[in-house]
């Protein structure tokens, strides 16, 4: 079952509003969304509370539901879904099912995505997704810490590490594509 066309992409947010009065407007949170999978990683400056995860993703009419196939640091086992509006084509707002938070998100980039789910020989699940200058690769196991990164494209053709759980949780520098 694939996803809408209209949410393919690489999405950032632009903030969080939650039920409890906090708000977070400074975090940055990628998610990448192709036909039928999703990478989603956020990482605080702090480094302290990052999370990722990749899956397949489901949309019923404005109600679009992730459902993480591996994470970091885990799966949780709540369902992560939404309400989606459009205000524009770059523009979208999510408002939880459960009333507990509203994110706007904004797209970063379009066009052609490409992604793939594979299992490699050693068992670990790796997603990847592409879209324009982006290209994103989850790996592991579920219940397991999954290694999450994203690069960007440079003018010169070289890929440059914009997050990874791995550089951010061990400061260490990633394979590049």
């Amino acid at each position: 079952m694939s996803v809408p066309q209209a949410y393919e992409g690489l999405w950032r947010r632009k903030g969080i509003w939650r039920s409890n009065g906090s708000s977070d407007l400074v975090t940055p949170v990628w998610w990448l969304q192709a036909a039928d999978f999703h990478i989603d990683l956020r990482i605080p400056a702090d480094r302290k509370d990052m999370t990722g995860f990749a899956g397949t993703t489901v949309v019923e009419g404005e109600r679009c539901e992730w459902r993480p196939e591996i994470a970091y640091p885990f799966v949780s086992p709540e369902p992560d879904a939404g309400f989606m509006r459009f205000d524009s084509d770059e523009a979208l707002h999510e408002a939880g099912v459960d009333g507990s938070y509203k994110e706007d998100w904004w797209r970063e980039a379009g066009g052609p995505v490409s992604a793939s789910r594979s299992v490699l020989d050693d068992g670990r699940i790796q997603y990847e997704i592409a879209c324009g200058e982006f290209l994103a690769r989850a790996t592991g196991k579920p219940h397991k810490a999954a290694d999450i990164t994203l690069w960007r494209r440079t003018p010169t053709g070289l890929w440059r590490v914009i997050a990874s759980t791995i550089a951010a949780r061990e400061n260490v520098t990633v394979e590049t594509p």
